[in-house]
């Protein structure tokens, strides 16, 4: 009876190490890594062979032989042995990972994923969770813009080179310059904005760190050279305190005083400008909103989106700017229509 249980837990063993296809393992390969999660694994490479060929007959593995050693793989790369099974609560977050983060892993992670994807999907089918993945979503304000198509090679060369922490060459074309220019980059970091995916790094040896848009790099080279970390630098810090992000003008934060329509008023006291945000009713239909905020463009991006259900009152240099604005609209709305 033991020696049945030592043989089950064997072929259990051996079927965790054999790689899906285009992955491939020695059989060699095969039981050194047992030995390494066991020193006492005391079986022989002949036992491992011939464990491997009895599985064959009942598991889709194969081998490719290449002289006389053998390189075993799953022929069906989402043919799924796991111990313990996955759970549905596993395969809903492996679905909503599949659904919403799949832009943020590098390719060669989702290729080994896949087969956990496809099987989480086998496993929701007809299940309570499985439904309400089909019932919850996420959605993004404005029109659903498409998201610029990147080269595969490209993004291929980015991801690595930040998950390696290897410089990267790039032929990039800004929308300044309107030209390809060859630049080193430093990869600090991956974000993205809606649908467009930035490469925070830095260039060559300058310190300033940028934001580099993946559908603009023509080409994009893994060099041999590791790449360097400015002292101090942190993703979370670049996006959430400096507000890289939000295209910051100054540094201080401005007092913002605002006449807003009750619609206006109603949507900020459920999500606050910030903590010391005051709403105060005044004569007629406007209400007054004061809030200290981040001086940058998206507040402004973000303020015109209101149009006419918000007057800015100060400070004075933003409500100059608005009028400018406005005028410039008027101006433009004022003349007929070209055809």
């Amino acid at each position: 009876m033991r020696r049945a249980v030592d043989t089950v837990f064997r072929y259990l063993a051996i079927l965790q190490c054999i790689p899906a296809d285009p992955g491939r393992k020695s059989t060699a390969r095969i039981l050194a890594e047992l030995r390494e999660r066991d020193p006492e694994f005391n079986v022989s490479a002949r036992s491992i062979q011939r464990s491997l060929e009895h599985l064959s007959a009942r598991f889709p593995i194969t081998c490719d032989t290449v002289g006389r050693t053998n390189h075993w793989y799953w022929i069906d790369s989402h043919a799924m042995t796991q111990l313990p099974a996955m759970t549905e609560h596993t395969a809903f977050a492996l679905r909503l990972a599949n659904e919403y983060l799949r832009p943020l892993m590098p390719p060669a992670t989702l290729r080994l994923l896949d087969g956990y994807f496809k099987h989480a999907n086998r496993l929701l089918k007809g299940s309570a969770l499985g439904s309400w993945a089909n019932r919850a979503r996420i959605i993004s304000r404005g029109p659903a813009l498409a998201p610029p198509p990147v080269r595969k090679d490209v993004q291929r060369a980015a991801y690595d080179a930040l998950l390696n922490k290897r410089l990267l060459e790039i032929n990039y074309r800004s929308r300044s310059q309107g030209r390809s220019q060859k630049v080193t980059l430093n990869p600090l970091g991956l974000v993205f904005r809606d649908t467009v995916a930035y490469l925070v790094a830095t260039a060559w040896d300058y310190p300033d760190v940028r934001h580099y848009a993946l559908h603009r790099m023509s080409k994009a080279r893994l060099l041999n050279q590791p790449s360097r970390t400015p002292p101090g630098f942190r993703l979370a810090s670049h996006i959430g305190d400096e507000l890289r992000f939000s295209y910051p003008l100054a540094s201080e934060k401005i007092p913002l005083r605002a006449a807003v329509s009750p619609e206006v008023a109603e949507h900020l006291a459920e999500r606050r400008l910030s903590s010391d945000q005051r709403i105060t009713r005044q004569t007629g239909n406007r209400i007054l909103v004061e809030a200290s905020v981040a001086d940058t463009q998206e507040l402004r991006w973000w303020l015109l989106g209101f149009g006419s259900a918000v007057e800015v009152l100060s400070p004075a240099p933003l409500r100059k700017e608005f009028a400018s604005q406005a005028r410039a609209m008027r101006t433009m709305y004022e003349a007929e229509a070209p055809s």
